[in-house]
């Protein structure tokens, strides 16, 4: 069988991607929107994928082969795809965390999907709707300043106590909530 050499090159390519997502701890993210989860769709080899069930959000690297660019699931990378995966849709339109009207076998298989997904994959972060975020951030801030700790919003809080473990927060922690132990 003859091998083009550019076939052989992405081939190589792929190998590498694959070993670096073997090697890649798990990114915890915290609370994220949809938004800023749709840029972990596979478009950026050095990201890991993910992608959202039930609001829990799942890095799904390992399985690159599938929900990578190119494979059978892809458009459910970078996704909410709780709607899709209940209903067993390809269609855009159910990329949403609505199931609203679903059926019990349609919520049915859903559960069987995020019972594989609790088994297989990584949970790295939860999925919050728009505006969620910043209320919670406000609120972080107001606790904070009750308790005498003080976030301006531009600098980190170095270390907090939180159910009796420290936790560093990083400076450029886009999600702005970190998940203790």
């Amino acid at each position: 069988m003859f091998v083009a050499a550019n076939d052989f090159k992405a081939v190589r390519e792929m190998e590498k991607i694959y070993q670096q997502d073997r090697n890649r701890e798990p990114v915890q993210l915290g609370r994220v929107t949809a938004d800023e989860l749709k840029v972990y769709d596979g478009s950026d080899p050095n990201k890991p994928l993910l992608m959202a069930i039930k609001g829990q959000i799942y890095d799904v690297s390992m399985g690159r082969m599938f929900y990578g660019p190119g494979g059978p699931y892809a458009m459910f990378a970078g996704q909410d795809a709780t709607r899709a995966l209940a209903l067993m849709s390809f269609d855009p339109n159910d990329l949403t965390g609505n199931t609203e009207g679903l059926s019990e076998s349609e919520l049915e298989v859903l559960q069987d999907w995020e019972a594989k997904f609790m088994e297989k994959y990584p949970k790295v972060g939860e999925l919050v709707q728009d505006g969620e975020e910043e209320k919670t951030q406000k609120e972080q801030r107001e606790i904070d300043a009750a308790s005498g700790e003080v976030d301006d919003g531009d600098k980190p809080i170095e270390a907090k106590k939180d159910a009796g473990c420290e936790i560093g927060l990083a400076a450029d922690n886009l999600s702005g909530g970190l998940s203790c132990c």
